[in-house]
């Protein structure tokens, strides 16, 4: 879940679709938590080598997507030679616009690149076939022990209402990344027996190394040089604040749920670091992470994003997120994978091979494959390719780093749940009001109560969208 730009099979009841309410009562779901129906398919996932068939998959139009797809396809080319799979493309930008007419057509593909905010998307318009059946079968052919072959992250991602829609490539995790030269320069203990930068670390304990480098970069006259990206303008960090402080933006009814007794928490634990110049109050921040300056970062990019720059090169490491509150804490996770297009049940060739394709990229070998030539250096789905495996791929280049960052505290890991109970169309409005009220309004506005006026009437405007 890079700052990047995070399950049916059938078309869902009218009911399920209901219009918003008045005011801010929102966006009423009968079907809150996801009961939404299945359709019925039957996979073989004993397939002869020599199968012949041809599947389309839809991805993201970057370098990054067309290398990682290239490898899984090479790959699993190896097993099905006669199986071809083709590229087809879109743009983030153009997502739902782009499956909603290719879907209508029928010429959606058969495998649909998403993500923790799309799929919500996909589900609630019943492009994404339900996979409980796939996963059952497939279990049951001997493709894998669902349960002990995936980490709990993977079994808690893709999921609608305990459904599973989507299969997870990797699991991304908002990690603390470290310029430990600055660390060491301000005088931040990083031996590993004494330190307090260490996995599963406290919001105090971080707190108190943002005071040892706000202290440093004062003396240095650098007074516009601030100890954390913190970042929070994105929802992979402004969820786990809000959810963290006990905050929600959306209840399972629909409705928008922030009290103003959490707002009050929220905004004064952002103004806390306003106050005390970790975080800048304007747009006024001249330090970075990424060009060497700024000491700290919240992000879930890997290591290899930063270790390949002549900045930053031999001059960081990670640890975890830290915990805010505790045992109440959220940390932030996501997931780019692939879903099933719900019209591929209609056609069984198609359907076993697509079916097969997913297996291979849910596969050790698939896994592998993916880390080694298609650049996924982040924590594999795979229980046996953990951060203790040193054959695991996703981590074997970086074997100095504290790659076990990334997969720390599994039970802190929190997905916006809240656009399961939202209308889709609305998702990236809602997303949008979070990230800003976290990001803008509770580190600009004077008081608790105008973050929390604009926070409930940018909600308000997403809810009067919404076409009856």
């Amino acid at each position: 879940m890079t700052k990047l730009t995070k399950i049916v099979s059938c078309i869902l009841s009218s009911a399920f679709l209901a219009a918003a309410g008045a005011g801010c009562n929102g966006y009423n779901r009968p079907n809150s938590g996801g009961e939404l129906p299945a359709q019925d398919y039957t996979v073989d996932f004993n397939l002869p080598a020599t199968t012949s068939a041809e599947i389309k998959v839809i991805i993201p139009d970057n370098e990054t997507e067309r290398k990682l797809m290239n490898a899984l396809i090479e790959g699993f080319n190896q097993k099905y030679p006669n199986i071809k799979v083709t590229m087809n493309f879109l743009t983030i930008d153009s997502y739902n616009s782009t499956v909603t007419k290719q879907y209508s057509a029928k010429v959606l593909a058969d495998v649909i690149w998403t993500n923790s905010s799309n799929y919500y998307f996909l589900v609630s318009n019943g492009y994404a076939l339900n996979l409980d059946h796939f996963t059952e079968q497939a279990e049951k052919a001997g493709e894998f022990d669902y349960d002990a072959d995936f980490t709990e992250d993977f079994r808690s991602m893709g999921l609608f209402g305990g459904t599973r829609y989507a299969v997870p490539r990797s699991a991304d995790s908002v990690v603390t990344f470290y310029n430990k030269n600055i660390l060491t320069a301000a005088g931040v203990d990083l031996k590993p027996e004494t330190t307090l930068v260490k996995n599963g670390w406290s919001w105090e304990d971080f707190l108190t190394v943002c005071g040892q480098v706000r202290e440093y970069y004062d003396k240095k006259s650098d007074s516009k040089f601030y100890p954390i990206d913190a970042n929070f303008t994105w929802e992979a960090v402004s969820w786990p604040v809000m959810k963290s402080l006990g905050g929600e933006l959306i209840d399972k009814e629909g409705k928008f749920a922030l009290t103003e007794g959490k707002n009050e928490e929220i905004y004064s634990f952002v103004q806390n670091m306003v106050t005390k110049r970790y975080i800048p109050a304007e747009n006024d921040g001249k330090s970075s992470f990424e060009n060497g300056t700024g000491a700290m970062l919240f992000q879930s990019t890997t290591i290899d994003h930063y270790e390949t720059t002549a900045t930053l090169k031999g001059k960081f490491d990670v640890v975890s997120f830290p915990k805010i509150a505790g045992e109440n804490s959220a940390m932030g996770i996501g997931f780019a994978g692939y879903a099933l297009n719900s019209q591929v049940a209609e056609d069984q060739a198609k359907l076993n091979a697509a079916s097969a394709f997913m297996a291979y990229l849910m596969s050790n070998d698939g896994q592998q494959k993916a880390a080694k030539d298609g650049g996924l250096t982040l924590p594999s789905i795979r229980s046996g390719l953990s951060a203790e495996n040193p054959d695991a791929y996703w981590h074997s280049t970086y074997p100095a780093f504290n790659v076990a960052a990334y997969t720390y505290g599994s039970e802190y890991k929190a997905t916006q749940d809240f656009l399961a109970y939202a209308d889709s169309s609305i998702s990236s409005s809602l997303i949008n009001a979070l990230n800003s009220y976290v990001g803008s309004y509770c580190i600009k506005q004077t008081t608790s109560g105008k973050a929390y006026n604009l926070l409930k009437g940018a909600i308000q405007d997403a809810f009067d969208t919404i076409v009856s």
